[in-house]
């Protein structure tokens, strides 16, 4: 697999994490606003980790300067940020749903899944 596909695969799943996550953040919503928060604060912590992975896998596999290290840290601190405040939220907010957190933990994990049908197909 050549580094255009891997590109490809990753811009995919990311386009369709982020329409997956946009989605059931709106239907946690519909359900009830503690479903949809809860949802909300699982699904962005999983895309951040996504993108941070992405982030930093671009930088070993392409090898670039350390200037694309300045773009990794924001990202890198944003991920930290998110996965403290789902800690907080798991330990001190009695209202929080553990059926749509657990949906919003699943948001790439469901991005993921065609790309395994589609490699399948080739």
């Amino acid at each position: 697999m050549s580094s255009d596909d891997i590109d490809a695969v990753v811009r995919r799943v990311r386009t369709r994490s982020l329409a997956i996550g946009g989605a059931a953040i709106l239907v946690g919503f519909v359900v009830g606003w503690r479903a949809g928060v809860s949802l909300t604060i699982s699904a962005a912590v999983v895309i951040f980790s996504f993108l941070a992975f992405e982030k930093l896998t671009e930088r070993l596999v392409h090898r670039q300067a350390k200037s694309s290290l300045r773009r990794l840290v924001p990202l890198l601190l944003v991920t930290m940020g998110s996965l403290v405040l789902l800690a907080v939220v798991l330990l001190r907010w009695k209202g929080f749903d553990p059926v749509a957190g657990a949906a919003g933990l699943s948001v790439v994990v469901a991005a993921v899944v065609p790309e395994l049908w589609i490699g399948k197909g080739t």
